[in-house]
């Protein structure tokens, strides 16, 4: 009895254990999302005028006005606005940069070295990048300002002073380069 039982766990787990592998293998190979196949690179000539739905870069233009010339929401129908979808980054402080949108994908940057590629539209992840602090990291403060977004890359700069190069359709890394010494 005690041998069928632990043959039973034995292939129970081997069982869990290949489903997991299956699992990896699958959104490894996963297709890449419409929205990200349709992703517009950014140029020049777009940050400097973005389209009124585009928000390109802090504050979303050059002049840092901040404002949005979208005619949706105004002074009349402001209040009765509501809540079309929640995301929750993992990260519990250290939110101080704007999102990003750029055709329908939002880029969330969270502190930890995150980015998070959204619908914007619906709020479903996309792609998650991370980057693990290394052992002896000096950060002062846990927080991240935000990210850039230009050609097919978004450009992070980690907290241990690296700048990564992100794929804006898949979420992996293209490049980093370390731009000082953190200990420093």
């Amino acid at each position: 009895m005690i041998e069928r039982l632990a043959v039973s766990c034995g292939v129970l787990i081997a069982a869990l254990g290949l489903a997991s592998i299956v699992g990896r293998a699958q959104r490894a190979t996963a297709p890449t999302p419409v929205l990200l196949q349709q992703y517009k690179a950014v140029t020049a000539d777009r940050l400097k005028a973005p389209e009124s739905e585009n928000w390109l870069m802090l504050r979303r233009t050059y002049d840092g006005w901040g404002y949005s010339p979208l005619e949706q929401i105004n002074t009349t129908n402001v209040a009765s606005l509501q809540p079309r979808w929640v995301f929750s980054t993992g990260a519990g402080s250290g939110h101080e940069a704007p999102p990003l949108v750029n055709n329908g994908v939002m880029f969330v940057s969270t502190p930890g070295n995150q980015v998070i590629a959204l619908d914007a539209r619906a709020g479903t992840q996309l792609w998650r990048f991370r980057s693990p602090l290394p052992e002896g990291t000096v950060m002062l403060h846990n927080t991240n300002r935000g990210v850039a977004l230009y050609g097919d890359k978004v450009f992070l700069a980690g907290g241990h002073a690296v700048l990564f190069a992100i794929d804006t359709k898949t979420g992996l890394e293209v490049w980093q380069k370390q731009v000082a010494d953190n200990s420093q």
